[in-house]
């Protein structure tokens, strides 16, 4: 059957566009999503990317949520933290985001949205399985109700309103003398990050912000530095403050130094919570900041020297959503809950904007730039320093939780304390060094990602617990 080349993740369901996620397969989709959807008000919300193929996408899961029953708010083009953050002003129970996010323009996806975050496991299998029962020719498609049931809706000036709601905006823009490049990679980002910027008093030059004529992106759609050489040397030469560069629904961030240097993904997210850190020091707040098994240990290191909690989640942006949900819940007036993933560069501010959010990360870090005056290097030399490194193992057609289970009692048996969360593997010595393990939800690889004070130290971590998996694979 046509579904079967689906990839259904935590992050929703992704497949090549027009292939595996072609029209009829989208529509059953958005079917299944209905049947699942067990509210009794029946308003969702639905946006997409940039990809040309969002717009046949777009025409089937309109459809598919007609004959559900839904109406609809149609935000178009427009990035991801919008979306969601719309969704969550107008108090809406679900909706569906077409994105293909960070990976190569030939794919396309959806994100499905339940009340408070994206659908989890259980969700997905229920609708998964419900794809493979559905037969379009049983269903009647209303397209005569398509005028009264969807509403067109353009939220990005109540977004950059409430954004700046968040920033220091009078004293930044009065303060303001920062030359920044934004290469948006033609992705929805480009209709929000640069007024975002501008209002705040940036001096903007966009680069890669249009598709092509035969509309291919500009650049590789991953904002990671072997796809930003245009962004660096535009910084670099043209002597600018700051580079940022998004992925096509702009829930990333990527940050190219003054010096041309482009930093890992966290260190934007190290950078916002150094600030909000030092300048609650002086507060009695109860602080926690929470992040995912995969992210640097530089982040323990910044919230020891504030008093501040960190609170590790598995990988997975709604386990974070889902974790300052809970806090904000159980919370009083005195505390301040934030974090994100380190991995991506998005800042993730429930106050705001409880998802990733890049273009409220690119806004933080100017208003750090302008309040303290340093240069983006200078900043980033006073973080903890931290070394990574990765290593890839293609796991063939073995079964991943049994490689895990065998891996864990190996390292409880050679001595080290061994934390699992869900199929992740994760251990180490406090804020000295750690080792994850992780099988991925896409690929038939599992990740090793090592962290630690020195860079020598780093690779051998990893590289010995890669021969440890590649001796128990063998074993298998």
């Amino acid at each position: 059957m046509e579904v079967r080349n689906l990839i259904f993740t935590l992050s929703g369901i992704r497949g090549l566009a027009n292939k595996d996620l072609n029209f009829n397969t989208v529509k059953k989709i958005a079917i299944a999503y209905g049947e699942w959807f067990n509210n009794k008000d029946r308003k969702i919300i639905i946006g997409r990317d940039t990809r040309p193929s969002g717009t046949l996408i777009e025409r089937a899961i309109i459809e598919g949520l007609i004959i559900s029953g839904f109406k609809i708010v149609n935000l178009g083009i427009c990035p991801t933290p919008v979306i969601i953050h719309t969704k969550n002003k107008l108090n809406l129970h679900g909706g569906i985001i077409i994105t293909g996010s960070h990976n190569p323009q030939e794919w396309n996806g959806l994100k499905l949205l339940s009340t408070k975050t994206f659908l989890d496991n259980n969700d997905l299998e229920i609708i998964s399985n419900h794809l493979k029962t559905i037969d379009l020719n049983s269903y009647k498609t209303a397209l005569s109700d398509s005028e009264n049931s969807v509403k067109s809706l353009n939220p990005i000036t109540n977004y950059v309103q409430d954004l700046l709601n968040y920033i220091d905006y009078r004293e930044v823009k009065s303060h303001n003398n920062l030359k920044i490049v934004i290469d948006t990679g033609a992705g929805a980002g480009k209709l929000v990050t640069p007024k975002v910027l501008s209002e705040l008093g940036c001096d903007i030059k966009l680069i890669n912000d249009e598709l092509l004529v035969n509309e291919d992106f500009p650049r590789e759609i991953e904002p990671i530095k072997r796809n930003l050489t245009d962004l660096i040397m535009e910084v670099w030469q043209g002597k600018y403050d700051i580079g940022f560069a998004h992925d096509t629904d702009a829930d990333r961030l990527a940050i190219i130094g003054e010096n041309g240097v482009c930093y890992p993904e966290d260190i934007g997210l190290a950078l916002i919570t150094e600030y909000y850190l030092k300048n609650q020091e002086d507060s009695n707040k109860e602080i926690s900041f929470v992040t995912n098994l995969a992210s640097s240990l530089r982040f323990e290191a910044i919230a020891e020297k504030y008093n501040a909690k960190v609170i590790r989640t598995p990988i997975g942006e709604r386990f974070l959503t889902q974790e300052m949900d809970n806090l904000l819940l159980k919370s009083s007036k005195n505390q301040l809950v934030f974090g994100g993933e380190g991995s991506c560069g998005g800042f993730m501010f429930p106050y705001f904007n409880n998802t990733r959010d890049g273009i409220f990360a690119a806004a933080k870090i100017v208003e750090i730039l302008v309040k303290t005056g340093e240069k983006v290097s200078n900043l980033v030399a006073e973080l903890p320093k931290y070394y990574s490194h990765r290593i890839k193992i293609n796991i063939k057609n073995l079964d991943p939780n049994l490689i895990i289970n065998k891996l864990k009692n190996e390292l409880i048996n050679e001595g080290e304390h061994v934390e699992q969360i869900n199929n992740d593997l994760r251990f180490g010595q406090g804020k000295d060094w750690f080792v994850l393990i992780h099988p991925s939800n896409t690929e038939s690889v599992i990740r090793i990602i090592s962290e630690a004070k020195r860079e020598s130290l780093a690779r051998v971590y990893c590289e010995a617990t890669s021969e440890l998996v590649k001796l128990v694979i063998d074993s298998m």
